[in-house]
């Protein structure tokens, strides 16, 4: 059943909507609950888009319309992994009978991680040529692989070391942005120490000015999601810690409505070039090693990063961070 491209874009949301609608009667829920306070592992899935009949829409060439989901990964008694869907919040959709809504998946979690407990600037996005690190003689040269859960395993510290591999041009420059999000450096963590809040902050804002959306407030749901995206973990109880402790003066949460103001986007700050980067061999970890510049006394930076489809356009989650 051939569908215009507007029916289409129609019935994605009209998808979106049906799954929130099953939650309709759920007594609404006041406390920092959601993904971001959960241990659980999340990802993303592609689901068929459906019409009022229950019929998978297909475009004019034949192919079936899918449209992506958030979801949160959790193994049964039998060890199978099952995907539930989750709404804009971030909670577990569910049918009418208290059921959660789960979709097909193809991964599967055989270990899993432990997960630690107003003006607008008018400043265009940046763009940036890529740029290539030459690799030194008696390095290895890689396509860094996709990670699925069957390969995750705890990601390695930042004092560990790998083969050293070489990236493709566009990927050193993905990772070149991700390490220049302004202001990164005020913190370094271990991944087992959980997300610094002001990482985090500044992190949150430049996700959402990615976003590319012409509005000053941002639904929670989507900062949370934005968060485990680039970390690739939950920044645990981030609404109430940004409130209370602060981050960056360009983000505030505002409790009445559920949602972020972003004040201003923040500009440019540290300048970080990609010296060379290691292969741990496991879990798609890689060791991501930079000299910085304009960050105050700091002047080398070493990350931990790994590869994963949490997010199409990055394709890495940053796991940890060491400045010096």
């Amino acid at each position: 059943m051939k569908k215009s491209i507007a029916i289409l874009l129609a019935l994605a949301v009209l998808i979106s909507s049906a799954f929130v609608a099953c939650k309709k009667d759920e007594p609404a829920d006041t406390s920092e609950s959601g993904i971001e306070d959960a241990a659980n592992e999340y990802g993303f899935e592609n689901v068929p888009v459906t019409d009022e009949n229950g019929e998978e829409v297909t475009d004019e060439n034949g192919k079936t319309v899918t449209t992506e989901i958030a979801v949160e990964y959790e193994v049964d008694k039998k060890g199978k992994t099952i995907a539930k869907v989750l709404d804009n919040n971030g909670d577990v959709v569910t049918d009418k009978h208290g059921k959660a809504v789960t979709v097909d998946t193809d991964v599967e979690i055989t270990t899993r991680p432990k997960n630690p407990t107003t003006k607008k600037s008018n400043k265009k996005k940046k763009t940036t040529e890529s740029t290539t690190v030459k690799p030194k003689e008696g390095d290895a040269t890689t396509e860094p692989e996709v990670t699925t859960k069957k390969n995750m395993e705890a990601p390695p510290k930042t004092s560990e070391s790998g083969e050293r591999v070489t990236f493709s041009s566009d990927d050193q420059q993905i990772l070149k942005n991700m390490l220049e999000v302004p202001y990164l450096y005020v913190s370094s963590y271990e991944n087992s120490d959980g997300v610094p809040i002001d990482c985090a902050a500044h992190v949150a804002v430049w996700m959402l000015e990615r976003e590319g959306i012409s509005t000053d407030n941002y639904a929670a749901g989507t900062v949370v999601i934005d968060l485990f995206k680039y970390f690739g973990q939950t920044v645990v109880n981030f609404k109430s810690r940004v409130t209370q402790e602060g981050g960056t003066d360009a983000l505030i949460y505002n409790d009445s409505t559920d949602t972020f103001v972003v004040r201003y986007f923040e500009d440019e700050a540290q300048e970080v070039t990609i010296d060379h980067i290691e292969s741990y061999g496991y879990g798609n970890y890689y060791k991501v090693v930079g000299t910085v510049k304009n960050a105050g006394g700091i002047n080398k930076v070493v990350a931990v990063v790994q590869r994963n489809r949490l997010d199409n356009s990055l394709g890495f989650s940053i796991k940890a961070l060491k400045w010096s």
